[in-house]
């Protein structure tokens, strides 16, 4: 039994690198407001990261380190409620696992316990060159991963990595997990749509998550989440999420940018692997 209160939670789901940063940039600056523009803490304010081991570790006052893989995912769903949410009566969880339930049956995800949903979604040919330059792996590497069904992150038993464990699957198998298996039902929104109308977009979260946004709120925060200004204020040093190195976080975000990044073949294994989802999505 989940100990949370019920419909508290909204999951902000997708497949990794698929603008779920940008996405809670731009919620951030919307139920910012007038408050003026602070990207240190709008990453802060909306979407937390719901697999941060330190939030597991002290909801439940234990070393997580010290538990295997699948007591882990057997505990994650009974400890959403809780998980200190900075007092908000509903959170807007950042998530990249693909939906599944535990050994025991239980939702990951419990539907009793979801205000929305929301599953964000990019073409995978897109995604490969971006996953390739955020993880510091060549292209054809990251396409292997995002069509391996056992892809996870930080699974080894008693790892002490910051993340709890979680299973990414495919590409394919992701998207399909959320939007056919769970019990759920999802606002879909595709990167590329979010690229070309940001204002609907967020037009279509608002009503979703029952905010009031006026034209002008959603007009204000689609003016601070420009890329260009993103970019500027990483530059500055105010983005604390940016990647080690010098490696742009904000690298170019655009819609198609495959098509100078991936060779024929790259891109043909990539349509050969998720080819009926990508035309499901209108891709193909």
């Amino acid at each position: 039994m989940t100990c949370a209160a019920p419909r508290e939670h909204v999951w902000l789901a997708s497949y990794p690198k698929s603008g779920n940063t940008w996405m809670r940039i731009a919620l951030a600056a919307l139920r910012q407001g007038d408050a003026g523009f602070d990207l240190a803490r709008m990453t802060n304010n909306v979407g937390i990261f719901l697999a941060m081991r330190h939030r597991l570790d002290m909801a439940l006052d234990i070393d997580s380190s010290d538990l295997s893989v699948d007591e882990l995912h057997l505990l994650r769903p009974k400890i959403y409620g809780l998980m200190d949410t900075q007092g908000r009566a509903t959170t807007i969880w950042k998530v990249h696992d693909r939906w599944s339930r535990t050994s025991d049956g239980e939702a990951l995800f419990p539907a009793e316990i979801t205000a929305a949903t929301i599953y964000l979604v990019r073409d995978p040919r897109d995604v490969a060159a971006s996953f390739a330059h955020h993880f510091e792996m060549d292209i054809d590497r990251a396409i292997n991963v995002m069509a391996d069904p056992d892809y996870s992150v930080a699974a080894k038993t008693d790892s002490a990595h910051f993340h709890l464990p979680q299973h990414y699957s495919s590409w394919r198998n992701h998207v399909l997990s959320w939007l056919d298996e769970s019990d759920h039902d999802p606002l879909v929104l595709r990167y590329e749509d979010m690229v070309a109308d940001l204002r609907c977009a967020l037009r279509q979260i608002s009503a979703t998550l029952g905010w009031a946004s006026s034209d002008m709120e959603i007009a204000a925060a689609v003016a601070a989440t420009r890329f260009d200004r993103l970019r500027a204020e990483e530059s500055a040093g105010n983005f604390p999420e940016s990647l080690q190195g010098n490696r742009p976080f904000f690298r170019r975000g655009i819609a198609g940018g495959w098509r100078d990044t991936l060779s024929p073949a790259q891109a043909a294994r990539i349509e050969r692997d998720h080819g009926d989802v990508m035309a499901r999505l209108g891709y193909l």
